[in-house]
């Protein structure tokens, strides 16, 4: 029970930190080996083809500083990921089996070496920050989480919050099943572990809703079972934020756009609370 394929996505920012601090963290204790992914838009490349488009190329010299600063970038994410193996004796760079990280060259289209990289993902990574913040979930979590169905893990604070409680929110969804597989190896880690229901979010097409289910599962994995906290506020979101506050937990998982992500959008959802709730703890979201 443990993930052993492990994609960091980083960015070139000090939001890398977290992410590559939780990656190196969660390779140590699987044994596992962390890939970082550089997933970056290339400046230059979308210059040249705009001034193509436009029928003004730019010039060389502006190319060649815009191939500079890409590669500025990939150093500090090098740097980064060294400095994150480094904290935690983990082996950094390419070899056999793990413990280690690797960091990826940069592709100049991240969106298909992302892609490719996640057919086989056990777990991605990325920090709160990179997605920028209140509202801003971006092509890159709707690319991990709706087009590759990979389990994502959004880092907040440090990670030894994920030895802590561990909180479910669970409606029956495939959504939530989803993400109840994916965070396994997670729930194992945590030293409790407390299965939230909101009345708001309680009903799911076609889902087994009631927690028995699911404890029944969990304890056929050897995780033993979850305690049961009704939760309740204006909504389904508000109301599991309320409850991971009032019992201190340190992961929250959870399915993720239940709903049509256009509705959730226009209205709102549970997947957006949690998301705005930039202050909360870390989520393991799936869809």
């Amino acid at each position: 029970m443990s993930y052993k394929l492990i994609m960091a996505l980083a960015g070139g920012g000090p939001e890398d930190a977290v992410t590559l601090a939780f990656a190196a963290a969660l390779a140590v204790q699987h044994d596992a080996v962390a890939h970082v992914l550089p997933i970056h838009p290339d400046a230059a490349l979308d210059l040249v083809a705009l001034g193509l488009t436009l029928g003004a190329p730019l010039s060389p010299e502006v190319t060649q500083a815009l191939s500079e600063a890409q590669r500025d970038c990939q150093a500090r994410i090098d740097s980064a990921a060294r400095a994150a193996a480094a904290d935690v004796d983990l082996v950094f760079g390419e070899g056999e089996g793990g413990p280690r990280m690797v960091v990826h060259p940069h592709s100049v289209m991240p969106a298909e070496d992302l892609a490719r990289a996640l057919v086989l993902a056990d777990l991605v990574v990325v920090s709160q920050d990179y997605l920028g913040g209140p509202g801003r979930d971006g092509r890159v979590l709707g690319q991990v989480l709706l087009d590759q169905r990979a389990p994502v893990l959004i880092a907040r604070g440090k990670p030894d919050r994920l030895s802590g409680r561990v909180a479910i929110a669970w409606n029956g969804s495939v959504e939530a099943g989803r993400a109840v597989h994916g965070a396994l190896p997670l729930i194992a880690m945590g030293s409790d572990l407390i299965l939230l229901q909101s009345p708001r979010g309680a009903v799911a097409p076609n889902g087994a809703t009631g927690m028995t289910p699911l404890n029944d599962w969990l304890r056929l994995h050897g995780v033993g079972t979850g305690r049961p906290v009704p939760v309740s506020g204006p909504s389904a979101g508000e109301a599991l934020i309320k409850g991971t506050r009032d019992h201190d937990v340190g992961l929250l998982v959870a399915g993720a756009w239940g709903h049509s992500r256009l509705r959730e959008a226009i209205f709102g959802g549970a997947t957006r609370a949690f998301l705005d709730d930039v202050d909360g703890p870390s989520l393991l979201l799936a869809h």
